[in-house]
């Protein structure tokens, strides 16, 4: 097989065959964690063969471009229920029928992964079946999802104004059986990273692979010129999936506060907000004024290339925000709390605007698009700095670090992390 002209492939002895295992169909990807797991997948095939396998069954068949990447799914769409894995399991774990398993058994004998990838607490009943099975077991934590639980329950007692414990224990008890049973762990940000060694209690390998620009292929090479106001200025956008709950909440207080005290400088302002499976309380701010909703959008491209900004004001969350991400790639100045462009690394007010109220984002909304100079300095340095840290090499050379494919061998010292 010959090598694609965009990859240099590696040396015969560090060729990797990769078998990624995730919840839902990683191919097409439509959200956070898809676009996750894809993008993890495409740097992988730069040093061997990949498998994408989803325990969720696809709603459509579909291959993925890359010849290296093959996607399977574990389940079948409409066949009679069976056993699940384990007789109890936290919320925050997803059910895994039998049948799942014993493909998934019969998937790593006929494909041999050197590497299994497994996509999050959410699928920790697969790893002591995978632990025998698997040369190099690796979780992929998307979120230390006992830091989420946590922020999550501190978001809703400042809202509702009540004392809410804010710690996770079940949580964080799978978390630290989940990283006793795997050889390496994959984090999103320094940040991340952190966290997991204070839970974790004991030195093992941790690599920050970070989230990479998604759906990279449909971004113009160069900056995108700055979207005409025919159709109101500014015209922001939030895309995310509205089924997630520190989403749902950014969406409503967009809607609500954040944009009516924008509209009070700004009248021609636009609000819209993008993303699969929106809640009842989202689907009903498609109805305010001057507030678009588009579900389960085919393409984000033409909402990124209208857009003037992005704001995304987040008040609980974990890893990294791809939202962000793509948003600066295609040239789109990004607002949002410090919380969501936690694990970034970006210039606060110069890459990035930064405030941790509605009113500091709705006032630095109108500031910069009051300021054409500045708005356009502000896009060049995010659309730089995007591409430098976050683009496809970036995260190639992540992977490889992940893979332990420069490693001489001792697994038993913290692997270096990506910046």
């Amino acid at each position: 097989m010959s090598a694609r002209p965009d990859v240099d492939m590696p040396a015969h002895g560090s060729r990797r065959r990769v078998l990624i295992v995730c919840h839902e169909p990683a191919f097409p990807p439509t959200s956070g964690a898809d676009l996750r797991n894809y993008r993890n997948a495409v740097a992988a095939a730069a040093f061997g063969p990949v498998c994408l396998a989803s325990v969720r069954p696809r709603a459509i068949a579909m291959t993925a471009p890359d010849p290296l990447i093959r996607t399977e799914a574990l389940s079948i769409e409409g066949e009679p229920r069976t056993a699940s894995i384990g007789w109890w399991r936290l919320r925050e774990e997803h059910r895994i029928s039998r049948a799942a398993l014993a493909r998934l058994e019969a998937l790593i004998l006929e494909f041999r992964p050197d590497t299994v990838v497994v996509e999050s607490i959410g699928l920790f009943k697969l790893l002591r079946p995978l632990r025998s099975l698997a040369k190099q077991l690796i979780l992929d934590m998307h979120n230390v999802e006992s830091d989420l639980s946590a922020q999550m329950k501190r978001a809703e007692a400042t809202a509702s104004r009540f004392s809410v414990a804010a710690s996770g224990p079940g949580i964080r008890h799978l978390e630290r059986k989940a990283l006793a049973l795997v050889d390496r762990v994959w984090v999103c940000s320094n940040e991340d990273r952190e966290k997991l060694m204070r839970v974790a209690g004991r030195t093992m390998p941790i690599d920050v692979v970070p989230n990479g620009i998604p759906n990279v292929e449909a971004i113009p090479d160069m900056l995108p010129a700055e979207p005409s106001a025919d159709s109101g200025f500014p015209v922001i956008l939030f895309i995310g999936h509205l089924r997630y709950p520190p989403n749902v909440d950014a969406a409503g207080r967009l809607a609500r506060t954040i944009l009516p005290r924008i509209r009070q400088a700004l009248p021609d302002a636009k609000l819209v907000l993008a993303g699969r499976g929106p809640e009842p309380p989202v689907l009903a701010l498609g109805g305010l004024p001057d507030v678009e909703l588009v579900e389960d959008p085919e393409s984000v491209a033409p909402l990124l290339s209208g857009a003037h900004l992005s704001i995304v004001p987040l008040r609980a969350g974990g890893g990294t925000r791809i939202k962000i991400l793509e948003a600066m790639a295609w040239g789109v100045p990004v607002i949002a709390t410090p919380l969501a462009a936690e694990g970034l690394g970006l210039v606060a007010n110069d890459e990035v605007l930064l405030s941790a109220s509605d009113e500091g984002l709705a006032a630095m909304a109108v500031q910069l698009s009051l300021d054409a100079g500045r708005r356009a300095r502000q896009r060049v340095r995010a659309h730089q700095a995007v591409w430098a840290r976050f683009g496809p090499q970036a995260i190639r050379d992540a992977v490889r670090v992940g893979l332990a494919l420069d490693s001489d061998g001792d697994d038993d010292q913290p692997s270096p992390s990506t910046p």
